[in-house]
């Protein structure tokens, strides 16, 4: 049996695996790892395997962990005698009748047990042994036991069992906002930019460094709560019990705040890989429908890898040939102004200023360097702030800047969220580029969702790692932490128009376009300069694969040339009236009216 300081690196969550109301026992994180220790070792299973069998699960696997973990539960919390007595009565219900076998002039009487969990599923002696958390030795003394003396009790000194300690706090709204709130700042603080995003951005997931754990934080939010909320300094000043329980802790997060997880080791991050290893789970009951699942998941590893070779031979050719430009290009999580390493207690519970981060990096000569975009709240186009024309303006802006001189052919790697990145937008822009002139050839390939990890999430770490020891009272020192972070890390502000502009590409394009049909199902999309070619775009669903092509144009004499009309910024009153009268006062001297002036206004209130 494992001991409670081995296992204390081991966390599982309750609310995944449907064990909740658990939450509030000390023990159970240390009887949740005995049992998946031996759920995962298909060798714990005894029973006999036919060669025509369908059904290869193991018994254990039959019965399925939380069925099998709640009869468990049940009996390792009954004292000694009861455990006896229960499993006696378990015994004479599963005898088979006795045999009296002759060896010689000697009679031996053998008593045999046909092992199950209940009238429908059998169990081998292995898995029955731990489903009632006893040794071998102990059982064959309760049998002899039995044997012997019957249902008797069996006399010996550990006659007790150890009490199960309960942590119960009544969690009302307030500690849910309490802890709520909390893991908002702490997932602003140390969150990672996402390696993959949902069709949907604004459900995309915040990844913890691998560094951090729930108990780690789970401490930090009890030091959290001894400050600032019961204004103490330690545990040992407390009258009672009134912090919430770990694995309590670990239920309100995975309800209130399910987007924030831990960023796993070497992993892609892929829902579908996960989806496909649940489906063998319940796949081994046929053998049949494993294999076909199997098949299933080894296509889509062998696609994931095709565009992951794809976008390493891109980088390849970008570093060999220098006419080649090659371009990744990404958001990242969102940082708020001020911070401070040594975070004062009441910003826990409001909003700073938000500082957006874009960043688009280019391969080239076997030297990365990425151009980091920094925008305000207050310095974002009117109308869908973060949308696929706002990128596409930072994406032109830094082709003019790092990758459009002396460059022949262009190609752009980037994930596949369709609000921003894989939309006809997109496709109209990047024909309007080729109709500049500025490439002979554009190439654009979107990864598989889920395996989207590419070089722009390693100078975003850079840059968070940094921002999480330095102080920041203004945009300039965003702008240090970017430049001092590494090497091929580069900042650039809006400065009020003078970074950039805010061209509105869509009310460009959208009448002289057309939309491309069912452009999800394709991963790649080519353009050209040639004439014939003006206005088509070739696409395919793999690399390598078989192309087609569309006419995305609706007039050929579309002017490329056309001007562009420019967005005006959003400015929102009420929320810089929020920032002066909530926000202010945290930051430093003399940086408290860079951005959280006066907005001079006496109509507007915020209680």
């Amino acid at each position: 049996m494992t001991t409670s300081q081995e296992t204390s690196q081991y966390f599982y969550d309750l609310f995944e695996l449907g064990l909740e109301e658990y939450g509030d026992y000390e023990s159970i994180q240390e009887i949740i790892h005995n049992l998946k220790i031996f759920f995962e070792h298909p060798t714990s299973c005894t029973c006999r395997v036919l060669e025509k069998q369908k059904d290869i699960r193991t018994c254990f696997e039959k019965i399925g962990f939380k069925k099998f973990f709640q009869r468990h539960f049940q009996i390792v919390n009954l004292t000694s005698k009861e455990l006896d007595l229960f499993l006696k009565a378990q015994l004479l219900a599963m005898e088979i009748e006795n045999k009296n076998l002759k060896y010689s002039e000697k009679i031996i009487q053998r008593t045999n047990y046909r092992f199950c969990f209940n009238s429908t599923y059998s169990l081998c002696q292995t898995a029955f042994l731990m489903l009632y958390n006893i040794s071998n030795h102990k059982f064959k003394n309760i049998v002899e036991h039995l044997h012997n003396e019957g249902i008797n009790e069996r006399i010996h000194g550990n006659t007790g069992r150890a009490p199960i300690y309960k942590t119960k706090v009544n969690i009302d709204e307030n500690l849910k906002f309490i802890v709520k709130n909390f893991l908002n700042q702490y997932s602003l603080i140390h969150g990672l930019p996402s390696p993959m995003r949902h069709r949907n951005d604004s459900g995309a997931f915040i990844y913890l460094p691998t560094d951090k754990r729930f108990i780690s934080v789970y401490k930090e939010f009890k030091k959290f709560y001894l400050e600032n909320i019961l204004k103490i300094e330690s545990e040992n000043d407390l009258e009672e019990e009134k912090i919430i329980s770990y694995d309590s802790f670990r239920r309100l997060w995975n309800e209130l705040m399910p987007n924030l997880k831990f960023q796993p080791l070497a992993s892609d991050l892929c829902d579908n890989c996960v989806q496909f290893k649940s489906k063998l789970q319940l796949a081994k009951r046929n053998i049949d429908e494993y294999n076909n699942v199997e098949a299933e998941f080894n296509e889509h590893k062998k696609m994931a890898n095709l565009e992951r070779d794809h976008y390493n031979n891109n980088i390849e050719l970008s570093k060999n040939d220098l006419s080649i430009a090659h371009i990744c290009y990404d958001w990242a999580q969102n940082v708020t102004i001020p911070y401070s390493p040594q975070q004062a207690g009441p910003l826990y519970f409001l909003s700073g200023y938000a500082v957006h981060l874009f960043g688009v990096c280019k391969t080239e000569g076997g030297i990365n360097k990425q151009l980091n975009f920094l925008i305000g709240e207050d310095e974002l186009p009117k109308g869908t702030s973060k949308g696929a024309n706002t990128t596409l303006n930072l994406v032109y802006q830094a082709l003019q800047i790092f990758a459009k001189n002396g460059k022949k052919k262009l190609h752009i790697t980037c994930d596949n969220c369709s609000g921003q990145n894989k939309n006809n937008l997109s496709l109209w822009f990047w024909t309007w580029i080729i109709m500049l002139g500025w490439y002979e050839e554009i190439t654009v390939n979107f990864m598989i969702p889920g395996h989207t990890k590419f070089i722009c999430d390693s100078f975003f770490g850079h840059i968070k790692k940094l921002y999480r020891n330095s102080k920041v009272n203004q945009i300039k020192d965003i702008e240090n932490i970017i430049n001092n972070s590494s090497e091929g890390n580069e900042s650039i502000q809006y400065k009020n128009g003078l970074g950039w502009k805010w061209y509105n590409f869509g009310e460009l394009f959208e009448k002289k376009f057309k939309t491309l049909p069912n452009i999800k199902q394709y991963h790649h999309f080519r353009f050209n300069n040639l004439p014939e070619n003006k206005g088509k775009v070739f696409v395919s669903t793999k690399s390598g694969g078989e192309e087609k092509w569309f006419n995305l144009l609706k007039d050929n004499n579309f002017s490329h040339n056309e001007p562009i009309n420019i967005i005006p910024i959003n400015i929102d009153l009420e929320r810089k009236l929020y920032l002066y009268k909530k926000i202010r006062n945290f930051v430093e001297e003399p940086h408290k009216d860079v951005h959280f002036s006066n907005p001079d206004s006496n109509e507007m209130e915020i209680n």
